[in-house]
């Protein structure tokens, strides 16, 4: 069905119907999957427990060899008030668990399992330990969780409003952050921090699609303005086109199922009227060396070869530059609000003007702004759509063009093959008429023949008499 999201993009099957290896292939495949990971958990560092209320958060990671990003990730999280951090590690080797345990408001958990084959039934171990009944963020280590207007709604307060509405989840859609400068300056060693600079975005190859395109999974949408989205600056320069759609924010409350079958769903849930940001620091320095690690050990889950893609261009291009044309530096997330990137309804607009008279920081001019700033850029996205829905047409225009002249070349070939076949049937009639000619006069002259030697017979036979 044109359209339409495979369960390959984000649900757990491909379109043929098999199932990939994280996901198991019946329930009872799950409940096993499940058993065995929770034998194979171990306790390293931190309260193996954590108590907090509904209107407080714990981050939730699996993580491996994630060093670089730890003090930028844990430094984010302690700032934007969550009460504490779990990290599940897989197997690090360079020193992420050491780096992990100088900080006393994160745990850090370990398993030696195969990531390609446990890797949504870890995230979702994650989530029943310690989610029960309350709101946890499932991230990557390096995404950073934002929401629009955290200068003025503080995360308990956000917390509060979702509980207030009796939404059980978040949408947030990951935005790939990129440097200024090549990917194989590694500011890193300069002391500069990837969020410093990896300050520039682009959403020009963004592309949409209807949220319930991936099928009934039971979630009930407060804003129907919430989309899925995919591509983004990937699909530019290394031709994938990513899932850019996450529920990573949800309360476990007994009917949601978290992690349903990928780490970008879940099902049965009441999702928010609006959509947070995952600010995605993989594009770095780094990368070039991940990857070819990867395409070595093959430790991914590689859809439609994706790491292999990666492989191609960054081997060919050691100085890549990602920005372009179409790149923004992005100062706030409320920069986005209006765009694909960051939708809210008329209610969160509302909470969030009451929780800044309510702080004495309201003023109608930057209530103003705001809605300015947010017409605009709803504007410049009806302008961009726009500009590609002209550029769909002028290619199904020229699909179209392309279609008739296919369609007149392949008549053209039928017409001359009919006419080919055609003389090549006369000049077959034409050799059978002469054929037959000959044939007929053979016959003519050998009953000539015949006849005049029975003619000489029958007088040699009169004379003998």
């Amino acid at each position: 069905m044109a359209g339409r999201i495979t369960k390959d993009d984000g649900r757990g099957t491909n379109s043929r119907g098999r199932h990939r290896l994280d996901v198991p292939d019946s329930p009872e495949g799950e409940r096993a999957q499940d058993w065995i990971l929770r034998h194979n958990v171990r306790l390293v560092h931190g309260p193996g427990e954590v108590d907090f209320d509904a209107d407080e958060l714990v981050v939730l990671v699996l993580e491996r060899n994630g060093l670089a990003y730890v003090d930028m990730f844990v430094d984010h999280y302690s700032s934007l008030g969550a009460k504490h951090i779990v990290f599940l590690d897989n197997c690090s080797t360079d020193g992420t668990v050491q780096a992990l345990r100088a900080y006393e408001n994160v745990t850090v958990l370990q398993t030696g399992l195969p990531y390609k084959r446990y890797n949504v039934a870890m995230k979702r171990y994650l989530i029943e330990r310690f989610g029960q009944g309350r709101w946890t963020l499932s991230v990557d280590i390096d995404e950073l969780f934002e929401y629009p207007y955290s200068d003025v709604v503080s995360l308990r307060s956000l917390l509060g409003y979702l509980n207030e509405n009796s939404y059980t989840a978040v949408v947030s859609y990951m935005l790939d952050m990129f440097p200024e400068a090549s990917l194989s300056e590694n500011l890193l060693e300069k002391g500069v921090s990837l969020k410093e600079s990896h300050r520039f975005y682009d959403i020009s190859e963004v592309r949409t699609q209807d949220y319930h395109d991936v099928g009934d999974i039971g979630n009930v949408l407060a804003n129907e303005g919430i989309m899925i989205l995919k591509g983004g600056v990937q699909k530019g320069i290394f031709n994938v086109s990513p899932l850019l759609i996450k529920h990573p924010l949800i309360f476990f409350d007994g009917e949601i199922r978290p992690m349903d079958l990928s780490d970008h769903w879940a099902a049965n849930a009441r999702v928010a009227d609006f959509t947070g940001v995952l600010l995605h620091y993989k594009i770095s320095a780094n990368l070039y060396e991940m990857v070819r690690r990867e395409v070595e050990e093959r430790r991914y889950i590689s859809r439609g070869g994706k790491y292999d893609k990666y492989y191609e261009v960054l081997s060919g291009a050691p100085e890549l530059v990602i920005r372009g044309d179409a790149s923004k530096e992005l100062k706030s997330v409320d920069e986005l609000v209006g765009s694909r990137l960051v939708a809210v309804s008329r209610q969160y607009m509302q909470f969030v003007v009451s929780e800044e008279r309510e702080s004495g920081l309201y003023s109608e001019r930057r209530e103003k702004e705001r809605l300015s700033e947010a017409f605009f850029n709803a504007q410049a996205e009806v302008a961009a759509l726009g500009k590609r829905t002209g550029e769909l047409e002028q290619q199904l225009k020229e699909l179209r063009q392309e279609m008739r002249a296919a369609i007149k070349e392949e008549r053209r070939k039928r017409e001359e093959a009919a006419s080919e076949a055609g003389e090549r049937q006369r000049c077959f009639e034409s050799r059978a008429r002469t054929a037959e000619g000959r044939l007929e006069s053979m016959r003519s002259y050998a009953a000539r023949r015949v006849m005049g030697v029975i003619g000489v017979l029958r007088e040699r036979l009169r004379r003998a008499k």
